[in-house]
Formats: C-alpha cells, structure tokens, sequence
C-alpha cells in the first residue's frame, strides 16, 4: 500500500513567507512544492479545462515519482450534470493525456443539489464513455447516493467513493476500490486571509482516519493507494495539517522550515539580489 499524502492545490499567497520564499514566483511554487510532497490535489480543472501545453508544464516541473488527483471540470458535473457530455469529455481526457503515468484519479466532484434520483443514470451512462487509462473517483454531496446501489456500481467499475471531511455532509467509509481518496475540506469559514496558519484544532476528525489508515496498513489489504488531501480550509494551513497527520500516524514530518531558511538566507547574500533559481538552495 502506497500513501500519497499533500494538499489541496498549491498556489496560495498566504504560504508566502510559511512555506514558500517571500520572494518567490508563482511559476516556481509547483517545482519548489514537489521538492518536499509527492502528491497534489489540483483544483483549478474544475473551473475550466487545461490547455494541454499547461499540462505538460505540472509533468515537467515534478519529478518522475510525484502524482497528481485532478477535479472533473464544473461543465460536465454541476453545468450538464453528467448528460451529454462526451464533447467536454474528449477535450479533457485530449489536454491531461501528458500526465496519465502522473495522475493517480480523476475526481468526479457532484454538486449539492444533484440527488441520486437525477444523476445516478447520467452517471452510469457517463462513465461508459470515461477514458480506461483514468483511474476515477466519485465525491457525492447529498445523502441519497449512500445506498447499496450506487456503492456496487462503483466497485462494479473500480470508482473509489471519497471520503469527505466535511462539516456539512460526512459520507460513510465505504470501500469501492483498491484506493482509498480521504479529502479533508471542512467548511468555509476560514478566510483566505488566514491562509498560512492553523486556525483550528482539528485533531480528533484526523484521529479517526489514522486509526482507519493504520489497520489498512497492518492488514493483509487490498488497498493499493491511500490518497489524503489537505485543504486550506480544513484547519487553515495545509502543509502544517500534513504534519499533524503523518505526526499523528507515528510517522516522519516534513521538513520545508529549514530549507525554505536557507533559501531566504541565500536570497539574503549577493548584495541584495534575490536569487530566484530552485538550485540556490540545498537538494
């Protein structure tokens, strides 16, 4: 079983200064972020599909073991609800083609409104038409598709059904498939201002996951992959809740305060000048 931990997008400006190098470009926040996590989620597909050079530049910047979950665009799941959409389909899976070997899932991200009255038979015929070198996973947000029907479809086709740390709906741990897709979202009352800091405590939702994550770890699983992503709004800061969830699982943090020191401490030197190459700092 594989554990492929990180967060919920990448580019934040309240992480400058926390995570990243005040100084540093958004064009090298991907580069510098793969250097201490092997996994993202991206959110930005969502709200609209990706040129395929974009795409081939998330392939480029990250090196050769980082993987990727990428949203299904907001046209095909909140704008269509899942009818008709094997146009926006064909452009999509066309522009993520680059990263296939890269992408662990594809998330199919419902909207709140689409009860499994209107979207279970969109849905079923949808995915007839998915790309077989996807991997898919599907995240529900109303209570009507946690029934026996939809959970066999789903292992039916090897969808994993995500678990959503939500403080609205919170799904049951059903497995679907041989990955296991844990979102820690929370709510939204965490503005964007307090990115960068955790403003929460949120130790006792992250407990119950560990405990689930540890007995696939000592069982004789079936479990491939156990992909967890953190928001910004879950607690406020999501390389910080990485740490407080690998602290948690007995496991080793992250350590991106004493590089991001000795970047600053270089960037310090040559008079002023801020050196703005990622191999300024220590590998």
């Amino acid at each position: 079983m594989t554990l492929n931990i990180g967060c919920s997008g990448w580019s934040y400006e309240g992480w400058k200064d926390n995570f990243y190098p005040k100084k540093m470009e958004n064009k090298e926040y991907l580069s510098y972020y793969s250097k201490f996590f092997r996994f993202v989620e991206i959110d930005s597909t969502y709200y609209h599909i990706p040129s395929r050079s974009t795409v081939r530049g998330w392939k480029d910047k990250t090196p050769t073991d980082f993987r990727f979950s990428l949203k299904f665009p907001k046209v095909i799941t909140h704008e269509k609800k899942l009818e008709d959409v094997t146009k926006p389909l064909s452009i999509l899976f066309y522009a993520l083609e680059p990263l296939i070997d890269k992408t662990l899932t594809l998330l199919i991200q419902l909207p709140p409104f689409l009860s499994e009255s209107k979207g279970f038979n969109p849905l079923q015929d949808m995915v007839r038409h998915l790309d077989k070198r996807f991997r898919y996973s599907l995240e529900v947000r109303h209570s009507s598709w946690f029934i026996d029907n939809v959970y066999d479809f789903l292992k039916e086709n090897n969808i994993s059904l995500v678990w959503s740390v939500r403080d609205e709906l919170e799904p049951p741990s059903i497995l679907t498939s041989d990955q296991v897709y844990i979102r820690f979202i929370g709510d939204r009352s965490i503005s964007e201002m307090d990115f960068g800091k955790i403003v929460k405590n949120r130790r006792n939702e992250m407990l119950e996951y560990v405990k689930q994550v540890r007995d696939f770890q000592n069982e004789n699983s079936s479990i491939r992959d156990v992909l967890i992503a953190f928001n910004n709004h879950f607690a406020g800061f999501g390389p910080q809740s990485v740490n407080d969830f690998l602290k948690l699982m007995n496991m080793s943090e992250i350590d991106w305060r004493t590089e991001l020191e000795s970047y600053e401490n270089n960037s310090s030197r040559s008079n002023g000048r801020y050196q703005s190459s990622l191999s300024d700092f220590p590998k």
